[in-house]
């Protein structure tokens, strides 16, 4: 096995044995980065790597709209749903008319977004004390 063989099984395991709010949080970190690379492509005249790029932004993209689970998540799954169907529409725009400006502002709209699932994430993993104990369940189908 070499060494990106190696790299892509951590990745696997990593991903695998990860708790639910990690992988959502993972989620939006993916996208952010695979946008942010879009942004990279389109100012290098790269064609190829902004659609693959922003490709990959919406399908993660999708799969975080996909895990809301309405019913219990209420107003916030209703709103975050909206702003992930805004968000897959703008992607749309961003790849037709190779616009670095629209993928900055999906950027700003998924970093507070992946900020606050952090925040929620570490709060429901740490007790009074400090001592890390089970992730509580978060609302998500993930």
């Amino acid at each position: 096995m070499g060494p990106s063989q190696y790299h892509n099984q951590y990745r696997k395991n990593a991903i695998s044995t990860s708790s639910q709010g990690r992988l959502i949080i993972m989620m939006y970190e993916g996208a952010i980065k695979f946008a942010t690379m879009a942004i990279k492509s389109i100012d290098e005249g790269d064609i190829a790597g902004q659609g693959k790029y922003i490709s990959k932004t919406h399908d993660i993209i999708s799969e975080l709209s996909l895990a809301l689970d309405i019913e219990k998540g209420g107003e916030v799954a209703l709103r975050l749903e909206s702003l992930y169907q805004y968000t897959l529409s703008q992607l749309t725009i961003a790849n037709i008319k190779s616009d670095r400006k629209t993928l900055e502002n999906i950027i700003k709209i998924l970093s507070p977004l992946n900020n606050a699932w952090e925040q929620l994430f570490h709060a429901s993993t740490k007790t009074e004390e400090g001592v890390q104990e089970s992730p509580r369940k978060i609302t998500s189908k993930c």
